[in-house]
């Protein structure tokens, strides 16, 4: 089940940094950079973000995080991530699914991720994004900006 999540009770921040961290960490080895800044966040910084987030539960466990923020013209996808334990089941593309069938409306969506991670640009393209340009971040890093225009 998909559901908003109240990210500014610190004890679900605190799970969805349970969440974020490994996620990220797993990322960040695969496109070889760990300054992510999702990586340094802490508890206060998800509490304190202008963000929306929703989180996919299963039997009140939460499995998956996504976050966005959203104006008149373009919902951006800021994080997508879920336990490594349940990786490879469906859940981020179920996240990416509820925005773009729940939220966008007639908006674009727009979404960043590194270059070499192949499982995120992959479950993006094959739900429609296209990519748009590469930012280089640090020497060798490499983000792809995608963008959802159907």
């Amino acid at each position: 089940m998909i559901k908003k999540i109240l990210h500014i009770d610190l004890t679900l921040a605190h799970k969805i940094l349970a969440i974020q961290r490994p996620s990220y960490q797993i990322e960040a080895d695969l496109i070889g950079f760990q300054g992510i800044p999702a990586l340094s966040e802490t508890a206060e910084d998800i509490v304190n973000s202008k963000e929306t987030f929703i989180g996919y539960f299963e039997d009140d466990q939460l499995l998956g995080v996504l976050s966005y923020e959203e104006n008149e013209d373009f919902v951006d996808i800021c994080r997508l991530v879920v336990a490594p334990a349940s990786f490879r089941k469906g859940i981020g593309r179920q996240l990416v699914s509820y925005i773009m069938e729940e939220i966008r409306g007639s908006r674009e969506v727009v979404v960043s991720t590194g270059l070499k991670n192949i499982p995120a640009v992959t479950l993006y393209e094959k739900l429609g994004f296209q990519q748009e340009r590469t930012v280089e971040i640090a020497p060798g890093v490499q983000i792809v900006k995608m963008r959802y225009c159907r």
